[in-house]
């Protein structure tokens, strides 16, 4: 017996199907939130060559056994990997001071 995406899907409850659209729909934010930071999604990326491109990740809305949301990040060049760690660091340190200025 083969199963099938339709027998799968025919047994997954609307709260599954539910939390997968969220999932997806977060994925899709962090892809345009990326687009925006200058990550390259299509880009091909060269073996052994520097370059200034930074690639992203493959985002995907997933829903778990449960039936709790998730986004599923791939791997991604090490440059890359850095300048995102340095981009949420900076978000970080402007959010925290944000709530420390006083109003």
């Amino acid at each position: 017996m083969r199963i099938t995406e339709e027998a799968i899907d025919a047994m997954r409850s609307e709260r599954h199907r539910a939390a997968e659209e969220d999932g997806r729909a977060v994925a899709e934010l962090l892809c345009e939130a990326l687009g925006r930071l200058g990550f390259a999604p299509d880009a091909a990326m060269p073996h052994g060559e520097k370059d200034e491109a930074l690639f992203w990740p493959v985002l995907r809305g997933e829903v778990t056994v449960s039936g709790h949301p998730m986004v599923a990040l791939g791997r991604i060049p090490l440059d890359s990997a850095n300048r995102l760690a340095e981009i949420l660091m900076r978000a970080a340190l402007e959010e925290r001071t944000k709530k420390a200025a006083p109003r």
